[in-house]
């Protein structure tokens, strides 16, 4: 399996697609201030040789819990196709069409429709602004490839 990337906090602020698939696990460690730290990185703020002591402005929770709500914003924002996309992406299922028909079954929705709105979901809530209309606008009027059919 591939090891995921990881995102420094100022790159996270673009919320690429890629990111947000990568953020929605880490969303409980975010809430509480927390940010995932860099695989391999030894802990240390000032690493050995480096020449410049590690400064920030603010307080170290502010930058994790704010991603963590603009997220959350715009996963609300999504309503239903939101909550399905935060549902998928929140763990590392085996099988992400086997998920997609167990809500497709529950919600009595064709495994299409379910995956389409997963999709629809995803391209909302990623960019580096929020979108301006609402999530039903999005999907009705200004993407038509993202309609459902």
């Amino acid at each position: 399996m591939k090891e995921p990337e990881w995102y420094s906090p100022h790159a996270v602020t673009r919320f690429t697609k890629e990111q947000v698939r990568w953020l929605i696990p880490m969303l409980p460690m975010l809430r509480s201030g927390e940010y995932p730290p860099k695989p391999g990185d030894s802990g240390y703020i000032n690493q050995p040789g480096s020449s410049q002591p590690a400064y920030r402005a603010g307080a170290k929770w502010e930058t994790p819990a704010g991603i963590a709500a603009e997220l959350d914003l715009r996963i609300q924002r999504a309503g239903v196709a939101g909550l399905m996309m935060e549902f998928l992406y929140a763990f590392e299922p085996a099988d992400e069409l086997f998920v997609i028909e167990h809500m497709a079954q529950c919600l009595n929705l064709e495994t299409k429709e379910v995956a389409q709105r997963i999709r629809n979901a995803l391209y909302y809530v990623s960019g580096q602004n929020r979108k301006s209309v609402s999530y039903s606008q999005y999907v009705k009027d200004g993407h038509q490839y993202l309609r459902l059919r």
